[in-house]
């Protein structure tokens, strides 16, 4: 993924507290933790359930970055 579009990415989570991203065949969701820093999840799709939820099913890793915005679109890519 190109810098730039880390960038983008790193401003909406900035802004919106959470962004999500096809790439590489996986879908990513990001948002900013209760706690500290941003909690990272990895999908295999963007299919969601009936509350709009994303499928938990679906989830193949997830993680806690506590760096930047930047840092946290990296943290699985």
């Amino acid at each position: 993924m190109s810098e730039s579009k880390i960038e983008v990415l790193a401003d909406i989570l900035h802004k919106d507290n959470i962004v999500e991203f096809f790439h590489k065949d996986f879908y990513y969701e990001i948002f900013t933790s209760a706690d500290n820093g941003f909690v990272v999840n990895l999908y295999t799709s963007d299919e969601r359930d009936e509350d709009e939820e994303l499928i938990e099913a679906n989830m193949i890793d997830g993680g806690l970055c506590s760096g930047s915005q930047k840092d946290a679109i990296g943290f699985m890519l």
